[in-house]
């Protein structure tokens, strides 16, 4: 069910895989899928010479726009960084609305700062993008998700609850659309490994669907094929 063009939290499942076999069966799956989405997860040395900063991107078709990035008690979203995150105290929000460019001087470390996005590094307000939107969250009050974008050391991103939670724009956002084939999703700082899985909400350009929903999982940076999810 949908609303405004953005995901309204419903119930639907998956297991969440935990074995490295699980895994290869889910990557078996997608890969015999021929998704069309394609989950990327590079690395890159944070300015913090300990740490890593792990980006992770959503490839779609031209024309093609993400909505949505979810969890529920079926399909739940998770990302595991058992290290635990960086967080900076200077981004006073959990997604890239709090990052302005005019403090990394100053503040270098915040360029390490770990937040959720869709097609933003930065404000809305500063990003240069026409018709770009911060995106909006919900989330459980029994549940709350956003302490993994706000404090240090946390290692679980966990949205599995029955009433769920999720970021996302509007339909008319520009920056749910895709630059140079992608759109961004989220930026995780930490020490050591990552994994976990993703859904998303997209509007494809084609009139065959109005909307469709994926599954991604993913262990460690690579490009990891989704699968349709109801």
């Amino acid at each position: 069910m949908t609303n405004h063009g953005c995901i309204c939290v419903v119930t639907c499942v998956v297991i969440v895989l935990a074995s490295p076999l699980a895994y290869a069966q889910t990557e078996e799956k997608a890969s015999v899928f021929n998704s069309a989405y394609v989950l990327e997860v590079k690395s890159e040395p944070a300015h913090q010479s300990d740490l890593t900063r792990y980006l992770i991107s959503v490839q779609l078709p031209e024309g093609d726009r993400v909505s949505s990035v979810y969890g529920t008690n079926l399909h739940p979203l998770t990302v595991r960084a058992p290290a635990g995150v960086f967080n900076s105290p200077y981004n006073g929000s959990w997604s890239a609305s709090g990052m302005n460019p005019k403090f990394f001087e100053i503040m270098p470390d915040m360029i390490d700062d770990t937040y959720a996005t869709i097609g933003l590094t930065t404000s809305a307000k500063v990003s240069g993008f026409a018709g770009a939107e911060d995106p909006t969250m919900v989330q459980d009050p029994g549940a709350p998700w956003d302490v993994f974008f706000t404090e240090s050391g946390e290692t679980n991103l966990d949205i599995s609850t029955h009433t769920g939670g999720a970021f996302f724009v509007l339909r008319t956002a520009s920056n749910g659309m895709a630059q140079e084939g992608r759109v961004f999703l989220m930026q995780v700082t930490t020490a050591g490994p990552l994994s976990g899985a993703m859904n998303l909400q997209l509007f494809p350009a084609s009139d065959d669907y109005d909307e469709v929903r994926y599954r991604f999982e993913f262990n460690g940076t690579g490009e990891h094929p989704g699968y349709p999810i109801e």
